[in-house]
């Protein structure tokens, strides 16, 4: 019966049902708790957690389930390290699980661990637990691994060479996304709808406009797939990094689904790379009907204003923004250090209780940078404020903290991996001395907004690092 009630979405009903029974045994348990964690009850199933005097594999699963679902990442890694030390042996669901996370934090150490645990259960012989640890390595940066991994598994499904085309993709790595997805085809495997997104993103990273045409194209000849909105949505993307931002409008009007929030993102991140402000306006308009309560769209296309020097548009749309009471996420970066995740939030340095000697490595960074002639580019940093403020939000980004930091803590050699909630950066070198061009690239690309940049969360960018 609970689990009748859980299954059918009747959390309550279930709930009733656990308190009145006599006994809670162990699979009661778990069902409860995963019952919780379907609705969000973190604190019911972790109530249920530590009430229980004895705990089996089944429950430390659930309760790392619970909070990877839920987004609480660290306490679910504290909970699968707890586990281990315990003595119990991660079963399957787990270690699926806290591979997700793993790769939602882009904590590497971690995640080599878990492969480490898999290693000794013998799952590296699962597709399943095997495609997920492909996904961890990519989305950590470890591409290396990730291909090592891949190629020493057989038989390959469509799930471990979609990990690997979406991962060359998204890494900026077109030419060798597009050659995992002609073997692909080679090796007779079929194709679907996630492959052919990572084959159109390829395209767009790399500019191959011809290629990416074919390929969106070569869907109509596949019985089993017609193209979705994600596919347009890549389209969009492709056209609109290659500067054919009214083709981009023409394909939106034209195409047979309905176009997302999504889409119209796409396009207004085109607007942006190639100042225009006209189809930007087309695009806003679209995004609010959407999504009434994000900010962002419209302070993008304030930025656009900015650049073209449209003071007075800028000054209306921020009234604009103001008046509708929207909100932006503030974007943020965080950096593994000492088996703990460092947070940073762009200008509220003084949050990290080491902010001392960050400030004092930032003070460093200017001043080699000023040596090596870089001038930062405040063109689309906020609106029509003075250059003092102007640099004050450079100097002061996230992704400069964090940078910093890495700089300060991580021992030479090692690479400084920087993770963001819009998309991530990878830092790498062998010497301690700052390449300060290289650098103002960090903090000049650190500018751009992706408003809309779950497609660019896991892009990783190279960088030479020389502190």
């Amino acid at each position: 019966m609970l689990v009748g009630y859980i299954q059918a979405g009747h959390v309550e009903e279930a709930e009733k049902l656990f308190n009145a029974m006599p006994e809670h045994p162990v699979a009661a348990c778990n069902a409860m708790m995963i019952g919780f964690g379907q609705r969000g009850m973190v604190d019911g199933a972790k109530a249920v957690f530590e009430e229980m005097r004895e705990k089996d594999d089944g429950t430390w699963s659930a309760m790392i389930k619970v909070y990877g679902q839920n987004e609480f990442l660290m306490e679910a890694l504290s909970t699968f390290r707890e586990m281990l030390w315990r003595g119990v042996h991660p079963n399957y669901p787990s270690v699926i699980s806290i591979l997700t996370v793993c790769a939602a934090l882009a904590v590497l150490d971690y995640g080599r661990e878990v492969h480490a645990s898999m290693l000794r259960c013998s799952f590296d012989m699962d597709v399943f637990v095997v495609s997920a640890l492909i996904t961890m390595y990519i989305k950590c940066g470890n591409l290396d691994k990730a291909k090592r991994v891949f190629h020493t598994f057989e038989p390959k499904d469509v799930v471990m060479w979609n990990s690997m085309i979406t991962g060359y993709a998204q890494h900026g790595l077109g030419e060798e996304a597009l050659g995992i997805f002609h073997d692909m085809k080679l090796a007779g495997m079929a194709p679907d709808g996630i492959t052919y997104i990572g084959a159109l993103t390829a395209c767009s990273y790399t500019g191959k406009v011809k290629e990416g045409r074919e390929i969106f194209n070569s869907m109509a000849m596949n019985s089993a797939i017609r193209p979705g909105a994600e596919h347009y949505s890549c389209m969009v993307d492709l056209l609109g990094r290659a500067g054919l931002v009214e083709e981009a409008l023409d394909l939106i009007k034209n195409m047979p689904v309905e176009p997302d929030a999504v889409i119209w993102g796409a396009l207004m991140g085109a607007c942006r790379m190639h100042r225009n402000a006209e189809i930007a306006e087309v695009a806003a308009k679209q995004l609010l009907e959407l999504e009434p309560g994000n900010a962002g769209p419209y302070v993008l296309l304030s930025h656009i204003y900015t650049s073209t020097g449209r003071w007075e548009d800028a000054s209306e749309m921020r009234k604009f923004i103001s008046s509708r009471n929207l909100n932006k996420s503030p974007g943020c970066s965080w950096i593994e250090y000492g088996k703990r995740v460092h947070l940073f939030t762009s200008g509220d340095v003084l949050a990290h209780p080491e902010h001392a000697i960050i400030l004092k490595m930032l003070e460093k960074l200017d001043g080699l940078l000023m040596e090596s002639g870089y001038s930062a580019d405040g063109s689309f940093v906020l609106h029509d404020i003075d250059e003092e403020q102007k640099a004050h939000s450079l100097r002061y980004h996230s992704e400069r903290q964090a940078v910093a930091y890495g700089l300060l803590k991580i021992p030479e050699g090692m690479p400084i991996r920087v993770m963001k909630n819009l998309r991530g950066l990878l830092v790498t070198g062998e010497d301690r001395e700052v390449n300060g061009l290289v650098f103002s690239l960090l903090c000049t690309f650190s500018m751009v907004i992706f408003p809309f940049g779950n497609l660019f969360r896991f892009g990783f960018h190279d960088f030479h690092r020389s502190m």
